[in-house]
This record gives C-alpha cells, sequence and structure tokens, in this order.
C-alpha cells in the first residue's frame, strides 16, 4: 500500500464545529480564500461544509450551496499545502457530491481560477467547460487572476461511473 493510500485512509470526514472556525479559518488564509463576508464569499455557513482531519488535526475544508432542485455549487474548497497529495481534496470533494447527490441534485458548478486544479476536477470526477466566466470582484485567490472559469459536472453520471 502506498504511503497516499494509507494516508487517505486515515482521513476522517466530518461536518465542523464553531470551535472549528479558527483552524479552518488558518487554511482558507493559506490560499487566499478567507476573506469571507466580502463580495466574492458574502458567507460562508459551517452547515454547507465538510472538514477533513489527519491525526485529529484539521488539514481541509469544502463547502458546497444549493441553487435550486437541480444544481448546486460548489463554494470554498482548500487543503493544507503540507497535507497536498495524501488524497484530502479526493475525499472532500467526493463528499460534497455525495451529499449533493443524496439530496436528489443533478449537476454541481465550480468556479475555479487554477488550471491545474480545473483539470484535477476533470480528471477525477468528469467535470466538463461551461465556457462560463465571472470577473472577480476583489483579490479571491490566485491574486494574479481576474476571473473564474465555470464548469460543471453531472452528479448522477459521476456516482455511476465511481459506483
Amino acid at each position: 500500500m502506498s504511503t497516499q493510500d494509507k494516508d487517505a485512509q486515515q482521513i476522517r470526514l466530518r461536518r465542523p464545529t464553531r470551535q472549528d472556525i479558527d483552524r479552518i479559518m488558518e487554511i482558507l488564509e493559506m490560499v487566499n480564500y478567507h476573506h469571507i463576508g466580502g463580495s466574492e464569499m458574502p458567507s460562508f455557513p459551517l452547515e454547507d461544509c465538510f472538514v477533513a482531519e489527519l491525526d485529529g488535526r484539521i488539514v481541509g475544508v469544502a463547502g458546497c450551496r444549493i441553487i435550486d432542485e437541480h444544481n448546486a455549487k460548489t463554494t470554498l474548497m482548500a487543503v493544507d499545502p503540507a497535507c497536498r497529495g495524501h488524497g484530502v481534496g479526493l475525499k472532500l470533494q467526493r463528499a460534497r457530491m455525495d451529499h449533493l447527490c443524496s439530496l436528489g441534485l443533478k449537476h454541481l458548478y465550480t468556479n475555479c481560477d487554477d488550471e491545474k486544479v480545473i483539470d484535477w476536477y476533470v480528471r477525477h470526477f468528469g467535470y466538463r467547460a461551461t465556457g462560463k466566466r465571472v470577473a472577480k470582484t476583489e483579490s479571491f485567490g490566485l491574486p494574479y487572476k481576474t476571473e473564474w472559469t465555470t464548469i460543471v459536472c453531472d452528479l448522477q453520471q459521476e456516482k455511476d461511473s465511481h459506483a
């Protein structure tokens, strides 16, 4: 078993509590996603999130929100840079996709400003480009990027291919 596989087995996912907010904000700040309350991310409700723990320490966070009866959108996902490459992001993304699929939602939209991350979503979760780009309204994510690229996945199709 590879180190990555072993680490992935040790990652524990759960819903966050108010006691987790300081660590969540530390992780979000590592990737410039910490400007909660601004125009890019007016709110980040904990009840719409999952956190990943490794050895009892939060190492990642991911959120989502329901748009309407068929569609949802990811909010933020960040993994402590020291823990990347160990399956944390994969488990967080799978958790939010499984949760939304269980609610009967059909599509999950994601805005991303990093081509490597977009490729990751496409490769691991069957996302596809929508052709839509959204201008950033403040410094958020990669500071040298001025727009988000919108991608989407079919939740049911991804669930069936993952089963």
